[in-house]
């Protein structure tokens, strides 16, 4: 089995875009048009895990100057700043087919190892509370409930500081 992590390219898009509306529900999974946007305007910071050269799984999101993730960032790529102190985290998703591997963690522990050697403050993420624990293993703490309606649901900012 042949794991690699690496950046995404536009070539990626198509995929990526059926692995996050699988992984996501509708109201929250970002389009094909946010993603493309994402690839765009912060690439460095949008990695792909592949097995075998299959794309497994992927993380993302935009550098900001605050540690406060707002619902805007979701929608508009361009609020990615890359001299801001902190990492957000936008989406995290590994296809059905390979959940249950670790990937999940091996995705986090890469953006994570790439923050710190940027020397940002920190990194920062929503999630719904039946995913605390699994950041929290990772060294994330809970900030408690966010301000986020990202997609009509209740989220929990988790915070990581460096």
């Amino acid at each position: 089995m042949n794991l690699q992590i690496r950046t995404a390219k536009p070539e990626d898009l198509e995929q990526l875009t059926v692995i996050e509306s699988v992984c996501f529900p509708p109201e929250e999974a970002a389009d094909s048009e946010k993603i493309r946007s994402r690839i765009e305007q912060f690439p460095e910071h949008f990695f792909v895990l592949t097995e075998n050269q299959q794309i497994a799984g992927f993380i993302n999101g935009l550098v900001y100057g605050s540690p406060v993730l707002i619902d805007e960032m979701f929608d508009d790529a361009s609020l990615h700043d890359e001299n801001g102190s902190y990492q957000m985290i936008l989406s995290l998703a590994v296809s059905p087919e390979f959940q249950h591997k670790g990937y999940g963690t091996k995705l986090l522990h890469h953006l994570i190892a790439s923050a710190k050697s940027q020397n940002r403050k920190g990194i920062t993420l929503t999630c719904k509370e039946q995913l605390v624990p699994f950041y929290t293993a990772s060294g994330f703490r809970n900030q408690g409930k966010s301000d986020s309606v990202h997609g009509g649901f209740e989220w929990y900012e988790m915070r990581i500081q460096f």
